[in-house]
């Protein structure tokens, strides 16, 4: 019978039934739209003149519960899924369904130029002319919704503070005229999309920023295990020294007194080292850390510096090839730059290579280079080389000591005085750490000053 024939029906698919039966009363009506008929004609006469109307009632039914089911699966989408391509997607593939288009494109500013960011539906044989109306749009946003005429593209502007501007384009191979209700149902996926890229762009501020925080402690552990490394070596040797001085003084001869005297002193002032450039540090962070730059002869600072450096570069010869220049540096700054620079040369080098530590006058500055005959730096390693803590993985595999503040210092150290910090490589092995210092000259002339 009809209500074995309406339960199979609604069985097999979601279809929209209207119940037309000779056999008319109150409890079979009631039957028909608890079994899921959305509508029930008796078949009186006329009732052909009233089924025009009762069709037209019950697709406009179906349309709209086809369409609620849409948007809840949009709202869904767009609060759950996790990728761009996959929400964009669902979006421009729900807005063609439901406004019945051959092709819809969603179009975002992206780097000052429009794109289509997702495309549903068969290929745009007009594409050029789509993006130019995307790209017009931008200028007037206002006027795309003003003429409603027939037409084969709808573009309905997109607003959305996370992505900038763009629009939603429907496209159709024969012109269409859109009805208010579908002009308000395209706005509907518009804001769909202003939504789903605010939750994107939040998800990746979160991800970036996680990214950040784990960096973050990552390089926290590294550096409490580097420093408490540097800190325990010297002390070790310190401790060592001392108490075979202390129990075995008369066995020992007068130079192995002095030579052990000296390794006291000489770690003492390594671990001196190691405690100044981390208080530095915590003084940069904290914003303590200041300079006096004022003008210096540029060969005299170098030359007295590196005279308190002896100890330090024993046993390599070291080349200085400083002209007579008048730079512009604070005095204690230079001398802690120049020091971690002589210092990184030594530790990164064989033993017995020389170092050259040189200068040249360029346009409005003059750089200050340290060059050793170490293994070298790759690209990425120069430009890592003055992050705070970072170490190059030769390093680390060739177990060399170091905190990775010294250079990062440097840098610190340089840009206090105007100047700058880099690293290179040197043709035939070896890499070329520099420091920049402004020219006297240049420091007092403002147009200089500003390039």
């Amino acid at each position: 019978n009809g209500l074995e024939t309406l339960a199979e029906i609604r069985r097999l698919g979601d279809a929209s039934v209207i119940m037309v039966t000779g056999a008319g009363s109150e409890t079979l009506v009631v039957e028909a739209m608890r079994a899921g008929a959305v509508d029930y004609l008796v078949k009186e006469p006329g009732f052909l003149d009233d089924l025009p109307l009762v069709v037209e009632r019950a697709w406009r039914h179906h349309d709209l519960a086809v369409r609620a089911a849409e948007l809840e699966r949009l709202s869904l989408l767009v609060t759950s899924a996790s990728t761009r391509a996959e929400i964009l997607g669902g979006i421009v593939s729900g807005a063609r369904r439901l406004l019945r288009a051959d092709t819809c494109v969603l179009f975002l500013q992206r780097d000052g130029e429009v794109v289509a960011e997702a495309t549903d539906g068969a290929p745009v044989q007009e594409s050029g002319v789509l993006l130019a109306k995307a790209q017009a749009m931008l200028g007037a946003p206002e006027a795309a919704l003003q003429d409603l005429g027939p037409r084969r593209h709808l573009l309905v502007p997109l607003r959305s503070e996370a992505a900038g501007s763009g629009s939603l384009a429907l496209v159709t191979t024969a012109p269409r005229e859109y009805l208010p209700a579908e002009i308000r149902l395209a706005e509907t996926f518009t804001a769909f999309a202003a939504i789903a890229l605010a939750n994107l762009h939040r998800l990746e501020l979160q991800g970036e920023l996680v990214e950040r925080l784990q960096g973050l402690n990552d390089l926290r552990r590294d550096m409490l295990t580097s420093v408490s490394h540097e800190l325990r070596t010297p002390l070790t040797c310190i401790v060592g020294f001392g108490a075979t001085l202390s129990e075995r003084w008369e066995h020992l001869h007068d130079d192995q007194r002095r030579q052990m005297v000296r390794q006291i002193n000489q770690h003492a002032d390594e671990l001196t080292d190691q405690v100044s450039r981390l208080l530095d540090v915590a003084a940069l962070e904290a914003g303590r850390l200041s300079g006096a730059p004022g003008p210096v002869d540029l060969a005299d600072e170098v030359h007295q510096a590196m005279s308190l450096l002896s100890p330090l570069v024993e046993g390599r010869r070291v080349e200085i090839a400083v002209p007579p220049i008048r730079a512009v540096a604070d005095p204690v700054l230079l001398r802690r730059g120049l020091t971690n620079l002589v210092s990184n040369a030594v530790k990164y080098s064989p033993a017995g290579t020389p170092i050259v530590v040189r200068a040249a006058q360029r346009e409005g500055f003059v750089q200050l280079d340290v060059v050793d005959r170490g293994g070298g730096l790759t690209p990425d390693e120069a430009h890592r080389a003055f992050e705070p803590f970072w170490r190059s993985a030769s390093a680390i595999r060739g177990a060399t000591r170091g905190a990775g503040v010294g250079l990062a210092l440097v840098k610190e150290y340089a840009r206090m005085m105007g100047g700058d910090a880099f690293a290179t490589s040197r043709p035939g092995g070896g890499s070329v750490f520099s420091m920049t210092l402004p020219l006297e000259h240049a420091a007092e002339d403002p147009v200089a000053r500003r390039a």
